[in-house]
């Protein structure tokens, strides 16, 4: 039987740039802003974001996301504070009900809040263009910083631009020895990325540069052979 999750966790990003960055100093928090399924509603909050797909069904995910990636293992993840999102509806009482409260206690902004996601809605394409989109089919999971202000838009036309690059900057830490996975687009990347991954073995002696370079897969691998 074919299996529709995975016990790797995987987080993408659209350059080898980012990538990279992501391997030395642990996993970019952007200060992303959410939908919510009613109108005019949603939040902003640092995120960390990672799907739990398998492989063989990853690559709708490298169209929306980018072609770069790292894969960890999900128990160290859940370690680490990475929690699988809720997925609401319009229908959803609980959203609803966030809505009408202006003053939600600590722990709704701080612990439910921030994992709350739309089962389907709209979202900017890579070509610029937003498509309708089935949310619910990527099986997100989040890291939140601890320290994160969760600014809430709900009930108004909000200024998100103006808040947009606030909060960004926090970090998740990384253990590359619990990585499964180091995904680049295409094979003129492996040279890069073996300088780069040489580089960050010297500078600590509890990874294994062999070991790290076992690691590396191709976007057009996976395609192919998945």
């Amino acid at each position: 039987m074919a299996r529709i999750s995975s016990s790797t966790l995987f987080n993408f990003t659209d350059s080898i740039d980012h990538l990279v960055d992501n391997l030395k100093n642990g996993f970019y928090c952007h200060n992303t802003y959410e939908k919510l399924p009613l109108k005019n509603n949603g939040y902003r909050v640092p995120m960390a974001c990672f799907c739990d797909i398998p492989l063989s069904l990853i690559s709708e995910h490298f169209d929306w996301y980018g072609r770069y990636g790292i894969g960890i293992k999900r128990t160290y993840a859940r370690q680490n504070g990475v929690k699988p999102v809720w997925y609401v509806t319009s229908e959803s009482n609980l959203v609803r009900n966030l809505v009408k409260n202006t003053d939600l206690s600590e722990y709704e902004r701080k612990h439910l809040v921030p994992y709350l996601k739309q089962f389907i809605g709209n979202q900017q394409y890579k070509d610029g263009k937003e498509k309708r989109k089935k949310f619910y089919d990527e099986r997100e999971w989040r890291y939140i910083p601890d320290n994160s202000l969760v600014e809430l838009y709900f009930g108004t036309k909000a200024q998100r631009e103006k808040t947009e690059a606030k909060q960004n900057g926090d970090r998740m830490k990384l253990d590359l020895n619990e990585v499964e996975y180091i995904i680049i687009e295409k094979e003129t990347d492996f040279d890069r990325m073996i300088k780069e991954l040489r580089t960050i073995a010297k500078k600590d002696e509890k990874l294994k540069f062999e070991s790290l370079i076992a690691k590396i897969m191709t976007a057009k691998q996976i395609e192919r052979d998945f």
